[in-house]
Parts: C-alpha cells; structure tokens; sequence
C-alpha cells in the first residue's frame, strides 16, 4: 500500500508535470497528503534555497527526482510536526537508490539544527524575485513583505450563509453575509453554504451596490452572480463555458463569448470580472507563482481590453471591472480613465481604496483584487447598505 509521503510526492509531480491545480487535485486526500502537497508548493523556493546551501551546488545540477524527494522530507522537518527519524527514513526510501544516501545527509544535517536562513525577503517568504520586485516597486518594500508573508498563511475556506443558519466560523470584517470557516471544511456539504472567498464577495457586492439590473458578463464559477441575486439584484450570468456555470442557481444563464454576446438590451450594470493571471489568489492555489513568467502578464490584456469595450457597450450606468491581479498590465493599463469606486465598497473596505481603485490585497485576509467602476451612463452613487 502506498504511504502518505510517497503519495503526496506522486502529486506534487504530476502537478509540476502535467500543470494540474493543486485544489482539484487534492480533493479527498488524506489531511496529511493535502498539508505536505500545499506546503511543498507553497515554501518551494525556500525549501530549494536549504537544498543549494547543504549540498553546495544550486537546486538546477540536481536531478529532479532527487530534490523532489528532498522537498518533502525538509517540509516535514522544517515546518510540521512530525517524528523526524519518520519524516528522514520513509523520505530517503522515496529517493532513488543512487541518491539516498546524499539525500540521507542533507536530511540528518537539518535534523541536528544546521538550517541555512535566505536574508533576502523574496526567498524568506517563497516567492519569485521578480514577482516580489514588482510589488515592492507597487506598493512599496513593506507593504510588498506584507502581501508575501499572507500568502504563506494557511488559507480555509470562506462561505456566502444563504440562510439564517449560522455556520462554524466568525463573520466577515470585509463584507456582510460571508463566513470565515474555523479551519475545517464540513459545511461546505450544506445547502446553507456557497464556498466563495472573501475578495470575491467584495466584488459582488460593489456591483449589487451599483444598481439592480445586472449582468455578470464573465460570471464563472458564480459565486458572484449568487451573491448579487441572494440581495436582492435581478441577475443575467454569462460565460463562455455551461460547465463552469452549473454552481449557479438562480440566475438566468446566457452561454456566449462575452465579447459577443447576444444581448440587445442595455443593463443598468455589467460586472466584468476579467480573466487573468491571478497573483492575487496565491495563498489558495501556491503553485501559480512559480508557473507564471513576468513577460506571460501581457497575455490576458487583449482579451481583456476586448471584454471592457463589450462591457460598455452592454452598459446603462456602470461598468465594474475587476482582476484577482495585483499587476498593472491587468488592471490600470487595460482601464485607463475612472471613476471613484469609494461610494460603491462595503464599509470594511474603505481602507483598501487607494485613489480610487479597490486594491484589495491578501494581507486583508482575503484573496487580493483589484477594482474599478466606470461611469458609462448618467447614475448617482449609490451607497453599499441603500443597495437592497
């Protein structure tokens, strides 16, 4: 029977080889399985940069296998608690047999204490040097370490409550009718409950908050259409994919490219929740970050600035547009000239406006978007609680 360990290290290799979701992949996994496989993607670099250290050479002369096998065996040593002769001797078994007894060495060197310590905060917190550089020239070096150290959290699941039932969890300080769950994932099996993220919701209710009318012009998974419909917001849901829009339940569903899309009537606001290269979802699904390149965040941007000017188009009085990007490309350069998105935001959300664009990023304990609402059509603001 295979162990725990040598499964989560099969994972992890079909996840770097065939380019998979970790959270897709993981679902039913053992709790042991889930934590060594998201713990691996999520420290990889700095997991990589004690391997460089120890054996005196970079991570890129080794064979694969072999830094994969050590990988799992430092995560479990460095950041789990579990018996270190067990985490060691079932690791080294993992290893292929020429190999084992360096990986042996490296793995009995880390268990006396001697753990090399990366100064620079990009490898402190696991992340590409490039992708922390351009925060820190967005945000600032601070708030840059910031956004990196929350995506190294422990992320649990969020919940949209659709009833008065009361689920395992505490209020969202973000946005009203969202639950942050208390580590576990029971009730995501209820009736109650809709798994949506934090950030998602602020999103939806920004858009609720604009008007009633609404079509969600790339509304996949859902959530978002949900959240507007379960306040009260008449709600059309287009995507490009049927199967990627079965979670939605009430809405009036239009399968279409949203830069064609079949509509002839205008709608007092169309939400445009963008495809893009999601750096703001990192503490959920970690093996983005070292999947994307910099020079990839351009490959969204036509799509995307195509999807806007459908936007318009469909609009009556508002466009929201928004990103789970925190990167310039995908956000300020596709939107150009805005409004003031502060009167529309949940009040927990004031302090993430900067300029008037919602910069929501992870350290708010929620994934990171980025936001912004065109004025299209002769509207007054409308204040988040006078939405319905």
């Amino acid at each position: 029977m295979q162990s725990e360990r040598a499964r989560a290290l099969q994972l992890l290799q079909r996840i770097e080889r065939e380019r998979l979701y970790a959270s897709l992949l993981l679902m039913g996994e053992s709790g042991f399985v889930r934590t060594v496989v998201l713990g691996v993607l999520r420290w990889r670099s700095r997991l990589d940069f004690v391997i460089s250290e120890l054996a005196k050479r970079p991570v890129k002369k080794l064979d694969p296998p072999v830094v994969d096998a050590l990988r799992v065996g430092l995560y479990q040593l460095l950041f789990m608690d579990v018996a270190q002769y067990a985490a060691v001797s079932e690791t080294v078994d993992l290893a292929p047999k020429r190999a084992r007894g360096f990986v042996n060495a490296i793995l009995r060197t880390v268990t006396r204490g001697n753990v090399p310590e990366p100064r620079d905060p990009a490898t402190r917190h696991a992340h590409p040097q490039w992708l922390f550089d351009r925060w820190a020239r967005t945000y600032g070096a601070e708030r840059a370490e910031r956004i990196a150290a929350a995506n190294q959290e422990l992320s649990y699941p969020d919940v949209l409550a659709l009833t008065e039932v009361m689920p395992d969890g505490e209020r969202s300080k973000l946005v009203p009718g969202v639950w942050k769950l208390h580590g576990g994932s029971a009730e995501l099996d209820r009736a109650d409950f809709y798994p949506m993220d934090e950030g998602s919701a602020v999103i939806a209710a920004i858009a609720r908050a604009c008007g009633d009318d609404v079509l969600d012009l790339a509304a996949a998974p859902g959530g978002k259409s949900l959240y507007m419909e379960h306040h009260g917001a008449r709600v059309v849901s287009n995507d490009v994919s049927i199967a990627r829009l079965r979670p939605v339940r009430g809405s009036r569903v239009v399968v279409s490219d949203g830069r064609r899309p079949p509509f002839r009537k205008k709608f007092d606001v169309v939400l445009l929740d963008a495809p893009c290269s999601a750096t703001g979802t990192i503490r959920k699904n970690p093996e983005l970050k070292w999947r994307l390149r910099e020079e990839e965040l351009q490959t969204f941007a036509k799509l995307q600035r195509e999807l806007l000017e459908s936007a318009k188009e469909l609009a009556g009085r508002w466009v929201v547009y928004s990103t789970c990007s925190l990167e310039r490309e995908e956000n300020d350069d596709v939107v150009g000239d805005h409004g003031d998105i502060t009167p529309f935001v949940p009040e927990g959300v004031k302090q993430w406006v900067d300029d008037g664009v919602l910069r929501l990023t992870p350290e708010s304990g929620a994934d990171g978007f980025t936001a912004f609402v065109l004025h299209v059509g002769r509207a007054s603001a409308r204040l988040f609680g006078a939405a319905g």
